[in-house]
């Protein structure tokens, strides 16, 4: 994809997401830093705060074990790399996902039933365990269309999707 077009694409991405905060009244969003060609949600961020929002990261901890939290962010909050690359908020509060009102995840591929391919670790699986059932917070993946894949069988720890937003708008999966 072309750098213009994932610039017009993410800009429709933004404007999707700001619709689909307003139409569920959301104030506590987990957000994410974009990294590695995902779609660029961060333009967003500050139309987010204008509304009142609360936003939170993403933290994956330093040891292998794969667990993740969210911590609040604001502007001026001071942004360190992790061991991927991935900026992360530094010493802030713990956001617990149960509190959330929607997480917005980056992705590899999806398909319509709400499956989620990631990039493998499994760390929003496991940060979001026990609300798996839960309909709250709302799990909105962020992806470019062309993400949508065929079908999958998901493994038994895999998170499913509410819905996802794309370029083309958002919608949720039904149950």
């Amino acid at each position: 994809m072309s750098g213009f077009l994932r610039a017009e694409h993410d800009e429709a991405i933004g404007q999707h997401v700001m619709q689909l905060v307003q139409s569920r009244q959301a104030v506590r969003i987990a957000c994410y830093w974009s990294f590695n060609g995902e779609p660029d949600i961060t333009p967003v961020f500050r139309q987010l705060m204008a509304n009142s929002c609360e936003l939170a990261l993403p933290v994956i901890s330093g040891t292998n074990d794969h667990r993740m939290t969210f911590h609040s962010w604001q502007a001026q909050t001071r942004l360190v790399k992790n061991r991927y690359g991935i900026f992360e908020p530094l010493e802030t509060a713990v956001v617990p996902a149960s509190s959330l009102d929607i997480i917005l995840m980056p992705l590899v591929g999806y398909d319509r039933s709400g499956n989620r391919l990631g990039m493998g670790a499994g760390y929003y699986d496991r940060c979001l365990e026990n609300l798996h059932d839960q309909v709250r917070p709302l799990r909105i993946g962020i992806a470019y269309s062309l993400q949508e894949i065929c079908p999958f069988e998901k493994n038994k720890w895999d998170i499913s999707l509410h819905g996802v937003v794309n370029e083309h708008g958002w919608f949720t999966f039904v149950s």
